[in-house]
């Protein structure tokens, strides 16, 4: 960070920091947000943010009842709001508190995702040193206009000011899938990759990051990490390489950890658990590589489960099928429990984890015990980047549970807070669809299958459930 970088707020204060007054505030808001009263939440959750400016979760709260309050409105502006930033830019050294709160009242309550507005937000907070909300300014044009190639500039730009590199890599890498011709976002792609592997190796980073290896084999190496895609043979070219390192000292983490790594980008992940086991050990038990043994060992289980399977179902006539099929039977009861069991243990040691919580949450569903997984998920629910994936998850167990009302209720809030038709909100959308069937609603059943049905035909059984309701 330069040196003329402002001293930098928090943009961390949370609910339970509010004050009492605020408090009830963003109560009432999440009350309005519920009921579909989004002009009314917009104007609760605006007097909260002008008294804590910091308060990052409320202010996206405030974007998401923004954007569905102008649902339908957007390209019928006035054009005011243009004049309106405008007016703004030059108070921003002076007063960028206000300049904020002045945008998010003028501006972006009407057009949440106006570029002008949200690059002026993006100066604004990086003058008061609220660099979170800096770069949720930018990520929020890029919501809107996923096609606006400066602002992924400016946001990856962000990150590697801010020594965030594998968000740098992965916006500089959405760049380049966007237009494989953009030879400056390659470079920065290539340049915050490396970065990123230096900093998770917490290798000293003055200067320039070559000077810090070794050799030029070494640098060659490290530089490799960062190209947009290696081909097997070049990744068994670096498999071979580590492991040489690897057989002259067993006990040096680093290599144990790029040789697992450089095993899991093959697919060959017998061999990466085995490494990913031993640097495990060797690093006196990081919870970063205790998480990666538990999603390898998991994939391999399942690879061998895929395997077992398949050979059931291709093989009826085989002698000994039912054995076979006893074993698969006793294999799949085998994996959940182990896997149960050991995020039970990782939930013990780290209660506050959310990350952990849903995992056991999302496993103890597998097994169908919906009522044990929901206490989980509804903990795991207060981490800003679970919600949505815990809603639908909370949702298909209240659905499993006959509690539909609840069911719905998750469906519907995790689909209001999405803004861009992905995967995630299909599937939501698919899930509700299906609950309002089973209870015989066809308008909101329809309803929620004709938005899929608008903009992906193909989408499972949608298309042919629409059309049969028009008797075609």
């Amino acid at each position: 960070m330069s040196e003329n970088t402002p001293p930098e707020r928090k943009d961390d204060v949370r609910q339970h920091h509010l004050a009492p007054n605020l408090g009830k505030l963003y109560l009432k808001a999440e009350s309005a947000m519920e009921l579909r009263n989004w002009g009314y939440a917009v104007s609760l959750l605006q007097a909260i943010l002008v008294k804590e400016p910091g308060f990052l979760e409320g202010r996206k709260r405030l974007r998401i009842a923004a954007v569905k309050e102008n649902e339908g409105k957007r390209g019928v502006k006035m054009g005011g709001e243009a004049l309106k930033v405008m007016k703004l830019q030059g108070q921003v050294k002076k007063d960028p508190i206000g300049v904020i709160a002045q945008l998010e009242k003028d501006v972006l309550a009407s057009d949440p995702y106006n570029a002008q507005g949200n690059e002026l937000l993006y100066d604004a907070a990086s003058a008061a040193g609220l660099y979170d909300t800096a770069g949720f300014a930018l990520e929020t044009v890029i919501s809107g206009d996923p096609d606006n190639l400066k602002f992924y500039h400016k946001l990856g730009d962000f990150y590697m000011e801010r020594e965030i590199y594998d968000k740098a890599a992965e916006t500089f890498g959405k760049i380049v899938d966007k237009n494989r011709s953009d030879l400056e976002a390659t470079k920065k792609y290539k340049d915050a990759t490396a970065r990123g592997s230096i900093a998770s190796q917490k290798w000293d980073s003055d200067g320039d990051w070559r000077d810090l290896l070794k050799d030029k084999d070494a640098s060659k190496d490290l530089e490799s990490k960062g190209r947009a895609a290696m081909t097997p043979e070049m990744l068994q070219a670096q498999a071979d390489a580590l492991s040489a390192e690897y057989a002259k000292d067993q006990n040096n983490l680093e290599i144990t950890k790029r040789l697992a790594s450089t095993y899991e980008e093959l697919e060959q992940f017998d061999s990466a658990l085995s490494f990913y086991e031993w640097a495990f050990h060797l690093s006196s038990n990081d919870p970063a590589l205790e998480k990666k043994v538990a999603s390898i060992r998991e994939t391999v289980n399942k690879q061998h489960l895929e395997a077992l399977r398949k050979f059931v179902d291709e093989n009826p006539e085989h002698p000994d099928i039912e054995q076979y099929r006893e074993q698969l039977a006793e294999a799949e009861k085998t994996q959940i429990e182990t896997l149960i069991a050991e995020s039970r243990e990782r939930v013990d040691r780290n209660p506050t984890d959310n990350e952990l919580r849903y995992e056991l949450g999302s496993r103890l569903f597998r097994a169908t015990h919906y009522r044990e997984a929901i206490q989980h998920l509804q903990q795991a629910k207060r981490s800003p980047n679970l919600r949505i994936k815990v809603m639908n998850l909370l949702g298909q167990c209240y659905q499993q549970m006959n509690m539909t009302d609840l069911a719905a209720s998750q469906f519907e809030e995790a689909i209001a807070e999405l803004q861009v038709m992905d995967e995630t909100k299909k599937e939501l959308l698919y899930n509700l669809g299906l609950l309002y069937e089973k209870l015989e609603n066809m308008p909101k059943y329809l309803e929620a299958l004709k938005q899929i049905y608008a903009v992906d035909y193909v989408y499972r059984d949608v298309a042919e459930r629409v059309e049969k309701s028009y008797g075609g």
